[in-house]
Order: structure tokens, then C-alpha cells, then sequence
């Protein structure tokens, strides 16, 4: 099956509520043809380039999938008869490896659902190593040099 990439942006007067509602419907459009969703995710809103029917920013969502032919061109149907995606744009890749670099919705979902491991504090005991208090050995001096402990006992 070839691989797809589609962006679509959807108008900001929509909830997030009703943007995941859409969101569910063009994966649902993708899954009832036989295709397979390697990633699908919202993006931020974000302002436009230039406005497009006097609207400044939209959300952008961002869609890879696995389908036959046909199924692209009914989701080019769909985006075009919708009124909450304003602009949307599906490339077909000849090297999907080279696109999927972003984790697929399942590693994400396992990612998140993961317990974070906690870092161990690492402790060293007062006794691995002598402090120079404890210290009792003596440094070794040379013939002609006193210690220095002798020479701050006579000043």
C-alpha cells in the first residue's frame, strides 16, 4: 500500500472538544477503507502565513497513513466539502522511512503510559573513604627538613 502524508488546517472557532471529534472522523475515513494510521496528531494553533477568507491562524493536524489510492482522493472529497478545515494538502511518499521519524500513535500512547523511573540517589557511606582527620598515617620527610607541625610549634 503507498503511504500518505496529510496536513489539513482547521478553522480556529473550533473546540478542542469538536477537534477531536474530527480528528476521530478523517482516521475513521482512512480505517473503514482498509488503510492503517502509522501517525496521526494536532499540532498547535498557529498563525498563517497569509489569511485565508480573513482568518489569521488555525490548528494544524497532521495525519500518515497506509491506503489504497482511492482513499485519498475521497479524504480530498471530504476536506473540501467541510467547513471547519479551511486549507489541507495529501502527498504521497515514495520513501515513507524517510518521513517517519515522529513517533507512531502507538509508541506514543506505550511512551506515555510508562512509569518515568525515579533516578536512584547514590550515597557513599562516611567510612569508604578517610577523611584527612582520620587520616593517621604521617608523610615521610626528608633528612634536613623538619615537620611542619615542628616549625609551627616553635614560631
Amino acid at each position: 500500500m503507498p503511504f500518505y502524508e496529510a496536513m489539513y488546517l482547521v478553522h480556529p472557532s473550533v473546540d478542542d472538544e469538536r477537534l477531536a471529534e474530527i480528528i476521530a472522523r478523517y482516521n475513521q475515513v482512512v480505517e473503514s477503507a482498509g488503510g492503517v494510521i502509522e501517525h496521526s496528531s494536532k499540532w498547535d494553533r498557529r498563525r498563517l502565513a497569509y489569511p485565508i477568507n480573513k482568518v489569521q491562524e488555525a490548528t494544524y493536524v497532521l495525519m500518515y497513513f497506509r491506503a489504497d489510492p482511492q482513499v485519498p482522493a475521497e479524504l480530498d472529497r471530504l476536506f473540501r466539502i467541510s467547513d471547519e478545515v479551511i486549507r489541507h494538502l495529501i502527498i504521497r511518499h515514495d520513501k515513507p522511512h524517510l518521513v517517519l521519524t515522529v513517533p507512531t500513535v502507538e509508541e506514543a500512547t506505550a511512551a506515555e503510559e510508562a512509569p518515568v523511573e525515579e533516578p536512584v540517589e547514590v550515597t557513599e557511606s562516611a567510612e569508604a573513604e578517610p577523611t584527612t582527620e582520620q587520616s593517621t598515617e604521617e608523610e615521610p620527610v626528608s633528612e634536613g627538613e623538619e615537620p611542619a607541625s615542628v616549625e609551627e610549634e616553635q614560631a
